[in-house]
């Protein structure tokens, strides 16, 4: 895509008096300058006048992050890497936030809540197993 930019000086004949033959505008100096602005809106992209208009792009490789249209491709491609919201498989070392003891709701519980629960309720002392309830 090419920018338009003047062909013509013209703040040069403006300067020249009114007497210079130089002053006189041609039909080459309007043609120069039309063709150069025909090539610069040729090169760019032909939307009709409707920002909605389908084109085309080259779809980016995965993890790109630039100002590059994203391709549905793309997209597609970015979701699938994602879990599910409805039974996610996780991998790796998942993390989440630690209940409080006694708490009963649907939350995860973390490895560190079911020992703190255990602790707080169970005791072993002396070979008697002491159970307390809430």
């Amino acid at each position: 895509m090419s920018n338009y930019n003047l062909q013509v000086t013209w703040s040069g004949k403006d300067a020249l008096s009114d007497s210079d033959a130089d002053k006189v505008i041609s039909g080459d100096d309007f043609n120069t300058e039309f063709t150069a602005v025909k090539t610069a809106v040729n090169s760019k992209a032909n939307l009709n006048g409707s920002a909605s208009e389908t084109f085309s792009a080259v779809t980016a490789t995965a993890g790109t992050n630039t100002t590059q249209v994203a391709t549905t491709a793309f997209t597609t491609t970015a979701l699938a890497l994602k879990a599910n919201l409805a039974s996610p498989t996780f991998t790796g070392v998942p993390a989440a936030p630690t209940a409080a003891v006694d708490t009963s709701t649907t939350q995860v519980a973390t490895t560190a809540f079911t020992k703190a629960q255990i602790a707080d309720t169970f005791s072993y002392s002396g070979g008697v197993l002491t159970i307390t309830t809430t």
